[in-house]
C-alpha cells in the first residue's frame, strides 16, 4: 500500500512540475509581449518596469519576475503581494502595477491587454498537452 501512496504522490509532483513549467513560460513570453509592444510612452520607465509576473501555489509566491530597480519594480510586486492572498491554488498573475496603468489602457493604449490575450489562449492549449 505504501507503494502504491508514493506512486500516486510522485505523479501529483509531476504533473505540479509541468504545470509550474508551463506557467513559466507563459508568464515569460507575455511580460515580454507587455514590454515589447506596450502602445504608450512611459516617460519615466516606472509603467513598463511595473509589468511583471507572480506565480502563486497556496497563496504564496513561488515565483516571479519584475525586472530593474525603478519605482515601477517595487509597485508590481506589491501589487502581485497583495493579490496572492486571493487566488486558487495555483495561479499566475500578470500585473501593471503604476496605479495609472488602467488609465493609460482606458485611453485605447496597449499596457496589459495583448499579453492577458496572449496567455489566456496559450494556456489552456499548452496544458491540455500535459494529459
Amino acid at each position: 500500500m505504501n507503494e502504491i501512496n508514493q506512486r500516486f504522490v510522485q505523479a501529483h509532483e509531476d504533473i505540479n512540475s509541468k504545470m509550474l513549467r508551463v506557467l513559466r513560460y507563459v508568464a515569460e513570453l507575455a511580460i515580454n509581449e507587455a514590454r515589447a509592444n506596450g502602445s504608450y510612452r512611459d516617460v519615466t520607465g516606472n509603467l513598463r518596469a511595473s509589468v511583471g509576473y507572480s506565480i502563486i501555489i497556496d497563496g504564496k509566491i513561488e515565483y516571479e519576475n519584475y525586472s530593474g530597480n525603478s519605482v515601477g519594480v517595487g509597485k508590481g510586486k506589491s501589487l502581485a503581494r497583495e493579490l496572492a492572498s486571493q487566488q486558487p491554488e495555483i495561479a499566475l498573475v500578470i500585473v501593471a502595477g503604476m496605479k495609472y496603468a488602467s488609465q493609460v489602457e482606458s485611453r485605447g493604449r496597449n499596457v496589459l491587454t495583448s499579453a492577458e490575450q496572449m496567455a489566456k489562449a496559450m494556456v489552456p492549449n499548452l496544458l491540455k498537452q500535459l494529459r
